[in-house]
């Protein structure tokens, strides 16, 4: 059950440490784009998001790169103008991560992927052998799956 245990588990992006990212030799970041970046079913990003990322990206020479099965948001999305993106990326297959470490100029060991997908972003992450950050996000409301989602995760605490 390695495969699906995360690196690292955090409540939102809004937690993420950038200098322990920086000492553990990231050099890029895979995010995966709903109930990550921005809450479910929404069109865009909040306020706090994007002071997070303006500040993250100011503070931090690690490149960032969305990826997600989802299909891409209308034109002009904020967030899709200030990070590169791969949407409808077929995760967990391999080809969505490695385009993407293409776009990013790194190498599986020096890159995170960020999300709350427990196949689609720790399994796909974890085989090709990156750092894998679990995000638990607040607006997620308890349903069937993500009662499913939070017992395997106490499960592979372990």
């Amino acid at each position: 059950m390695r495969i699906f245990k995360p690196s690292l588990i955090v409540r939102s992006m809004e937690d993420l440490d950038g200098d322990a990212l920086q000492r553990a030799g990231i050099k890029g970041i895979i995010v995966n784009w709903s109930n990550t970046l921005i809450p479910a079913n929404s069109v865009s990003a909040t306020d706090s998001m994007m002071n997070w990322l303006k500040t993250f990206k100011s503070r931090y020479p690690i490149k960032l790169i969305i990826v997600s099965n989802s299909k891409p948001p209308a034109a002009g999305n904020e967030l899709v103008q200030e990070i590169p993106a791969l949407f409808r990326a077929t995760k967990p297959r391999k080809k969505a991560f490695l385009a993407a470490l293409e776009v990013l100029g790194t190498h599986t060991k020096e890159t995170a992927v960020i999300g709350n997908g427990i196949v689609t972003d720790l399994w796909g992450g974890n085989r090709l052998g990156m750092y894998t950050i679990f995000v638990s996000p607040s607006w997620t409301k308890p349903r069937f799956l993500g009662a499913i989602k939070r017992l395997m995760v106490k499960v592979l605490r372990v």
